[in-house]
């Protein structure tokens, strides 16, 4: 039928009206999960993702935090009728690490005090992602607190990187044993 403006609008087929083209319909998206270690999220790595009787290699960026979503434009199902071809999503999962809580791309580390260095302050080595730092502990400090080594986290998008707080906790020794043993081994 005719539009108001004498165009052909495409509603209604009489008798004797024309098939247009086949539809074109875009390919379906995939979602598939990826586990990673810290480490690799850290320096980024590659994953090989067999996908509908393909196989290819997903490059992970530096830096992918827990959760992400990092989209692969074109390799998910093909399109039919000359529709494009859906995305396939990688969905990051990061293992557990055993120093390290992660939190986007800030890292907690416990660092075990005994109370003569938290009263009076002391200089702690502390392991990085990048290797082992020192860090100053001021006197007076308490459990639960945090000290922040700035960039010391996972690498961010466009440059940066996130901090490493070191979160203090205070160790009691074990109490001193044989201190005052004699030769005979009476106390």
């Amino acid at each position: 039928s005719l539009g108001a403006f004498g165009r052909a609008t495409g509603f209604g087929r009489g008798r004797g009206a024309r098939r247009g083209p086949a539809m074109a319909f875009p390919g379906e998206d995939y979602e598939v999960p990826v586990r990673i270690t810290l480490d690799e999220a850290f320096r980024g790595t590659e994953r090989t993702v067999q996908l509908d009787g393909r196989s290819f290699t997903a490059r992970i960026p530096p830096g992918a935090t827990d959760g992400q979503r990092l989209r692969l434009r074109g390799k998910g199902s093909p399109g039919t009728n000359g529709g494009a071809p859906g995305d396939l999503y990688l969905q990051i999962h990061l293992e557990p690490h055993p120093l390290y809580r992660v939190s986007g791309h800030d890292l907690d580390l416990e660092v075990p005090l005994t109370p003569w260095e938290a009263a009076l302050g002391a200089q702690v080595e502390i392991p990085t992602l990048t290797g082992r730092v020192t860090m100053k502990v001021p006197a007076g400090s308490k459990a639960g607190q945090k000290l922040r080594l700035a960039g010391k986290g996972l690498p961010q998008p466009g440059g940066g990187a996130g901090d490493l707080y070191a979160v203090l906790s205070i160790e009691t020794p074990n109490p001193l044993t044989n201190v005052y043993r004699t030769k005979d081994g009476a106390y």
